[in-house]
């Protein structure tokens, strides 16, 4: 079981597709508010990107405590991750919300001042075109 609310997942795995087809077909009154279907990870990952951004141009001097303090702001944070490649200057950070309004403003905002550093901020559902452009 993973996530909380309306994000809150249980995955069951079945030993057979019989089995798995059944569950997911039936209707099971003691469980109405339940919606079973089949597990797509896929899936999950393009709708958590919905509520997600991508960070770059972050100095090492900014903590994962000072970009998550600083982006809570704009909503609740699910998860943050900070990250660099090897060899490189700047770090990089994927901050997942738990809606999809907080990350509204990167449509047409696509750079914020932190602690008097700008930082590069693109939603995670835009294609490779609209990325680089």
């Amino acid at each position: 079981m993973t996530g909380s609310g309306d994000a809150k997942r249980l995955v069951i795995y079945f030993q057979t597709m019989e089995a798995q087809d059944a569950c997911v077909g039936a209707a099971h009154l003691q469980f109405p508010v339940l919606v079973f279907h089949t597990h797509d990870p896929r899936q999950l990952r393009s709708d958590e990107d919905l509520r997600t951004i991508q960070v770059i141009d972050i100095p090492f001097f900014l903590t994962k405590d000072n970009i998550t303090s600083y982006f809570k702001k704009f909503g609740n944070i699910a998860s943050c991750q900070v990250y660099f490649r090897k060899n490189a200057k700047v770090q990089q950070a994927r901050i997942v919300y738990d809606s999809t309004l907080s990350i509204a403003r990167f449509d047409t905002q696509w750079a914020i001042y932190c602690f008097s550093t700008c930082l590069r901020v693109t939603p995670c559902h835009y294609t490779v075109d609209q990325k680089s452009s």
